[in-house]
C-alpha cells in the first residue's frame, strides 16, 4: 500500500473513530461556522475615557467581611449585590446563602478598605444563584443558573414564619406550543411600571458540579467554543405566571438592565462583547438591534440607573486574549476542529482569564441618539480587582461582584 494510500486510511479512520466517540467526547453538540459579524472584537480603551480602578489613587473601594474566630466565611463568589427597599446590602454567595453586609467600619491602616458585618438572612436552595433585584414588597426574584428563576420573600418581623423559596420558571411555552427548559438563568431586572421581570437564559448548556461546586464558568466556556448562540433574553409577568421569550440568538446571553422608564431592556451578549437593546415601547416596540460594541474584552453583568435620563453600566471579567482571537479567526473546517478539540479536552486543561477587570459606563441613547462608550473603570492588570462579572448601581456608586472574590467592590460616582 502507498503512502499516500496509508494516509487517507489513517485520516478516514481516525474520522469515523471520532464520530463514534463524538457523543461522549462532544455531549453538549459539535462546533459550528460563526459568521464574522458574531465574533469578539476587543477594542484598546481611549486613554481619554480610561478612570483608573486601584485602591492607589484610583476610584476602588473594597468592603471585605470581618471574619470572628471559627466563623466559616459569608462572602465567597458574590456574583451581585442587591438592596431591598430600606437600603440594606446583601450578597448571594456560592453556598447560595442570602447574606446582610451591615456595620461598615473602615480600616485605618488601608486605605481604601471597609469591613463589615456579614449575616447568613436566608438559603435559597440547592442550586446557584447569580443576578437578582429586590421588588417594592420585600421579596427577592433571583436567576439560578441551576433551578431557573425563583422568588424568597423576606419576613417584615422576627416574629413572621420562615420564609421559603418559590421556583416561578423553569420552562416557557414557545409559539409552536412546545416547551422548551430554562437552562441557565443568569441575571434579571424589573420593570419599574409593571413588575416584570426580564431575565437572561444565558444557554443551552447546563451547569454541572466540579470539586463540589457548581462550575458557571464551564458552560460559558463552552457556549463561548461551541458558537450556536443559544441564549435567550426573556420575561415574566408575575401577574400571570407565564413566561415569553423577547430575544433569541444571543452568545451567551449575560447582564440584563431596564431604564427608569421600562422603554427598553439591555441584555451582554458575552461572546460577541456586545450590548442588545430590546424596545418595550414606542415605535420600534417588540424589536432588537445590537445596540453597541467596542468594549475591549468579553461582557458580563449590566445595571442602568433608575433616574432621569440614567446612565447604564456593563461589568468587563477578561479581555479578549490572543489565543481566543486567533481561535475565532480560523474559517470553515478548521476552526471548527479546532474548537471541537478544545471541546472535547478536560475542562481542567483551559486556560484561566487574564487578570483583569474593569466597568464600562454606557449612555444608552435616547431620543434617536446614538449609544456611546462614555468612560471605563480599569484595573488592567487585576492587581487590585478582577474578573468583575457583576455591577449594582445605587445611591450614586456602583458595587462590583465577582464569582471568584471574596470581596465586593465599590466605585463612587462623580456625577
Amino acid at each position: 500500500m502507498e503512502r499516500r494510500q496509508r494516509s487517507a486510511l489513517a485520516y478516514l479512520l481516525l474520522a469515523l473513530a471520532f464520530r463514534r466517540l463524538a457523543p461522549f467526547l462532544l455531549p453538549h453538540g459539535s462546533a459550528v461556522d460563526i459568521p464574522l459579524e458574531h465574533r469578539p472584537v476587543g477594542a484598546p480603551v481611549d486613554p481619554a475615557k480610561r478612570t483608573s480602578l486601584a485602591l492607589d489613587g484610583g476610584k476602588l473601594t473594597k468592603i471585605y467581611e470581618r471574619v470572628e474566630e471559627g466563623q466559616t466565611p459569608l462572602i465567597t463568589g458574590p456574583e451581585t449585590v442587591v438592596f431591598d427597599d430600606n437600603g440594606l446590602m446583601y450578597i448571594m454567595n456560592d453556598d447560595a446563602a442570602l447574606v446582610s453586609l451591615t456595620d461598615f467600619e473602615a480600616e485605618d491602616d488601608t486605605p481604601g478598605v471597609l469591613t463589615a458585618k456579614a449575616t447568613e438572612m436566608a438559603h435559597l436552595g440547592i442550586g446557584r444563584p447569580l443576578g437578582g433585584k429586590f421588588d417594592g414588597r420585600g421579596c427577592l426574584y433571583f436567576a439560578d443558573a441551576v433551578l431557573g428563576l425563583a422568588r424568597i420573600c423576606l419576613p417584615s418581623s422576627p416574629d413572621s414564619p420562615k420564609p421559603n423559596v418559590e421556583l416561578l420558571a423553569s420552562r416557557v411555552k414557545l409559539e409552536d406550543g412546545t416547551w422548551s427548559p430554562i437552562v441557565y438563568a443568569d441575571d434579571l431586572d424589573i420593570g419599574p411600571k409593571t413588575g416584570h421581570i426580564y431575565f437572561s437564559d444565558a444557554s443551552d448548556v447546563p451547569t454541572d458540579k466540579h470539586e463540589g461546586k457548581w462550575d458557571v464558568l464551564y458552560s460559558s466556556k463552552v457556549e463561548c467554543v461551541r458558537g450556536t448562540r443559544s441564549g435567550r433574553l426573556l420575561r415574566y409577568k408575575p401577574e400571570t405566571g407565564e413566561v415569553d421569550v423577547l430575544v433569541t440568538g444571543l452568545a451567551f446571553a449575560n447582564g440584563v438592565a431596564v431604564d427608569k422608564d421600562e422603554t427598553f431592556v439591555l441584555c451582554t451578549s458575552t461572546y460577541e462583547a456586545a450590548v442588545i437593546k430590546f424596545h418595550l415601547a414606542g415605535p420600534n416596540a417588540g424589536t432588537a438591534k445590537r445596540m453597541l460594541d467596542g468594549f475591549p474584552g468579553f461582557l458580563d453583568g449590566a445595571d442602568c440607573a433608575k433616574v432621569d435620563g440614567g446612565k447604564c453600566y456593563v461589568a468587563i471579567p477578561s479581555t479578549v486574549a490572543p489565543l481566543v482571537n486567533f481561535i475565532f479567526s480560523l474559517d470553515g473546517w478548521a476552526g471548527r476542529i479546532v474548537r471541537n478539540l478544545l471541546m472535547a479536552m478536560p475542562r481542567t486543561w483551559t486556560p484561566p482569564p487574564e487578570h483583569y477587570g474593569a466597568v464600562a459606563e454606557v449612555d444608552p441613547g435616547r431620543g434617536g441618539a446614538p449609544a456611546s462608550i462614555l468612560r471605563v473603570f480599569e484595573d488592567a492588570e487585576g492587581r487590585d480587582v478582577e474578573m468583575i462579572t457583576g455591577v449594582t448601581v445605587h445611591g450614586g456608586k456602583v458595587y462590583l461582584g465577582s464569582l471568584h472574590n471574596d470581596f465586593v467592590g465599590l466605585v463612587a460616582l462623580d456625577e
